[in-house]
């Protein structure tokens, strides 16, 4: 049997530097060694320039809501070999999908059928470059002369292009031979004319061809435009120049990575996380893991401790390592604006092949643009928060939480009130929450760090387009999911019914049984996404008679029983559905919140006073203000409940009152020697001895482990779902009780290990 190689055919695609290119193609190698200070900005801006046009006119040109609102694309700018020069400020996980494709297409097409201009690929395939089918790459050269000298290209997601769903994300996918078809690279179009026995068989598969047709050609005359550009400014300032500058450009973002890692101590950080249910009817829970190493300038990612490929909720070594750099380059590095090339030549990928994040082919992985990406970004988002935690105070404030482990809402379709066959993609969660950072409370409603351009539609705008009725778009509340020091943003609830029409399906929702994401250093888990049917409801009664429900439960009718990934739902016209997103997660024990930033909760309405004392241990007064004395007897209650229920380490010291604690993340902090290099852990307000830096802190914690059920309501309750067998075990300070981390726990899992510092990092 041959041995699977990283050629993006049975495994994912791992360019081998430097590529392999036939000699038919020439690349361009001049170079100037001096452009002037004045030239240099001029050009560096002409080429930022040059990338945002590229993505205006997609959004001009475009006519599905999910990329003209949302924003579900991405433009890049890249060298003749593929290294990224410049993003767009949309979808940032597409950010390395357009450079592993173009490196593919220079490895693999170069010789037949030949790279020319005027040329333009396409490709869908996640084993070469896309994180899922949907994110069709439409790839560009630009040429001087006859010698290729850059690219551009666009990702954009297309509403459906075939596969066993309509919206094409497949959830019952045994494998990719049920997933929509995956094109790897080829010509579509030729010497600047479009194919169109390719593009036919592209169209073909798709429900909706006119819809796609029309996006598709966007993304090609949006690649023209940016060709035609990159043309004009080589002509005036000469392809030196202009070469002179991308590398440069390159360069700089590489030297910012590596000044900021210098004030980081080098080490590994952990973190993993479960997705429940591989396919429909499945009842399982998967984990995903990730270690982050830090050694010197470089960083060192691998996933082992991952489980093996299962049903749809895979991805491929394209889509994990989209992930990573879209949190990574949002965190630290987010001042380069797009110009994040320099940053990827210091992230080093060991995965491990057949895994749910590294899957082999034929693995399905067409839903994972709406489940298992999002998860994989909150997964990363942990273990570089955990990694700038030990950076600078100016490094520590970078950290940016996790992000919402889902993209949450419904794909609806059917046909509309002429007969016209549609597909609803609805795109709202992308109003979003994010979660809190060191420095304060997360944003409600803020959206997404991994797509910062995204919008969502007007709920009139969707009701034009689809035979949908929206009753109600509200926020969520601020309780237990999300609490912390720092609370995370709120995000939305939204419920619709069909309109007009005898009914419509749901063919894609998320309906969660236990939290995805945990805050960090002691905060409460995120929100349970929830996807909520009525069937038979009085709702056209209540309609006609004025009264608009705000909820589920002001309707009556029949439950529909829901998975967290369920087979298609029929919709009738009186059923009312409702989906809800996900609190941001928070940072820090939520005991230690300031009680006058609870009371502003309750003010506003977000929180309720029982909520108030049960998650934050603030008592609220009839005047609405805190109660000083009530609040700190409670907390003390609340406390000392927690260590009455943990298992306490044997012993237990303490670091002396003249010792100085630098902080690192909520309550944790390390002690340094003389020479100011960090030698152990300790807990910030009972100063507890938390054991070396090499060692694992957790160990000297008192912890407690309950059913996630039994923290909280937010946090679940049906006892015959998943998360029955999930587990919060809470790690305290011995001393005082207050949590210094949090993690989730599948049943027969071991605690992880997450954090190890390994060198002299801080020394004067």
């Amino acid at each position: 049997m041959t041995k699977p190689m990283w050629d993006g055919r049975s495994r994912g695609y791992v360019p081998q530097e430097p590529l392999t290119i036939s000699e038919d193609l020439p690349l361009y190698q001049h170079n100037t060694t001096v452009v002037d200070p004045v030239t240099f900005e001029v050009v560096r801006y002409s080429l930022l320039n040059i990338n945002v046009e590229h993505g205006h006119t997609i959004q001009r040109l475009c006519v599905s809501p999910v990329t003209m609102l949302a924003r579900d694309f991405q433009p890049s700018l890249m060298t003749a070999t593929g290294d990224l020069v410049f993003l767009g400020p949309y979808l940032q996980y597409f950010s390395n999908a357009q450079s592993l494709t173009i490196k593919w297409i220079c490895e693999n097409r170069s010789s037949a059928p030949g790279i020319r201009p005027g040329d333009m690929f396409l490709s869908n395939d996640p084993y070469v470059g896309s994180p899922h089918q949907p994110d069709t790459i439409i790839a560009a050269p630009v040429f001087v002369g006859d010698e290729l000298f850059a690219w551009v290209a666009n990702v954009l997601h297309h509403t459906d292009i075939g596969g066993t769903a309509p919206g094409s994300f497949c959830v019952d996918a045994k494998d990719m031979f049920d997933d929509p078809p995956a094109f790897p690279p080829y010509k579509l179009v030729e010497g600047g004319e479009v194919r169109p026995d390719l593009e036919e068989i592209f169209l073909r598969q798709s429900r909706s061809p006119g819809n796609v047709q029309m996006d598709l050609r966007a993304a090609i005359s949006a690649a023209r435009v940016a060709v035609h550009d990159m043309e004009e400014l080589i002509d005036r300032y000469g392809a030196d120049v202009v070469k002179t500058v991308m590398d440069r450009v390159v360069d700089s973002g590489e030297k910012v990575l590596t000044d900021r890692l210098a004030q980081i101590p080098d080490g590994s950080w952990t973190h993993r996380v479960y997705a429940e249910a591989a396919h429909t009817g499945d009842g399982e829970t998967y984990a995903y893991q990730l270690t982050l190493r830090k050694s010197g300038g470089d960083l060192y990612v691998d996933n082992a401790g991952t489980d093996p490929q299962a049903g749809s909720i895979n991805v491929t070594y394209a889509g994990m390592c989209g992930a990573f750099l879209s949190a990574l380059c949002a965190a630290l590095t987010s001042d380069l604006a797009g110009a994040y090339g320099g940053v990827y030549r210091r992230v080093h990928f060991d995965l491990t092949p057949g895994t749910l994040s590294c899957a082999d082919h034929p693995a399905a992985v067409s839903p994972s643009g709406t489940f298992t990406m999002e998860l994989l970004i909150g997964l990363a988002g942990s273990v570089i928060s955990k990694m700038l935690a030990f950076g600078r105070p100016e490094i520590q404030r970078l950290a940016i939480g996790p992000a919402h482990p889902a993209f949450y809402g419904a794909i609806t379709a059917g046909a509309n009130r002429a007969g016209e066959p549609f597909i609803g993609v609805n795109a709202n969660n992308m109003i979003g929450a994010l979660s809190a950072s060191p420095i304060g409370d997360g944003v409600d409603f803020g959206g997404h760090f991994w797509i910062p351009e995204g919008i969502a539609s007007n709920v009139e705008e969707l009701e034009q387009l689809w035979p949908t009725l929206f009753l109600y778009r509200k926020a969520m509340t601020a309780g237990a999911d999300g609490a912390g020091r720092y609370r995370g943003g709120r995000s939305l609830i939204e419920g619709a019914i069909p309109w007009k029409v005898p009914g419509l399906a749901a063919a894609l929702y998320i309906d969660e049984s236990f939290p995805k994401t945990t805050g960090l250093f002691g905060a409460n888990p995120g929100s349970a996404g929830r996807f909520r049917v009525r069937h038979r409801s009085d709702v056209l009664t209540q309609l006609a008679s004025g009264v608009v429900p705000t909820s589920v439960d002001d309707v009556a009718g029949v439950d529909h029983p829901v998975e967290a990934k369920g087979p298609m739902i029929l919709l009738g016209a009186d059923t009312v559905y409702e989906w809800s997103a996900s609190n941001g997660v928070g940072y820090g024990d939520p005991l230690q919140r300031d009680p006058a930033l609870v009371a502003v909760d309750v003010a506003a309405g977000y929180l309720g006073t029982e909520a108030a004392e049960r998650v934050y241990g603030v008592v609220i007064d009839g005047a609405g203000t805190p109660d000083a004395a009530a609040t700190e007897r409670c907390r003390r209650e609340m406390l000392g409940g927690r260590l009455s229920a943990a298992t306490t380490p044997p012993a237990v010291g303490t670091v002396g009152v003249t010792v100085q604690i630098e902080p690192v993340g909520g309550e944790l902090g390390v002690v340094r020697d003389v020479r100011g290099v960090p030698v152990s852990y300790a807990s910030l307000t009972g100063r507890a001895d938390l054991g070396p830096v090499s060692g694992n802190y957790r160990d000297h914690c008192a912890s407690v482990e309950s059913s996630m059920y039994s923290v909280d309501p937010a946090f679940g309750h049906d006892e015959a779902r998943a998360g029955a067998s999930v587990s919060m075990r809470e790690y305290l300070c011995p001393v005082t009780g207050y949590r210094l981390d949090v993690e989730i726990l599948r049943e027969g899992d071991e605690p992880i290990w997450d954090i190890a510092i390994v060198n002299e990092w801080g020394a004067e």
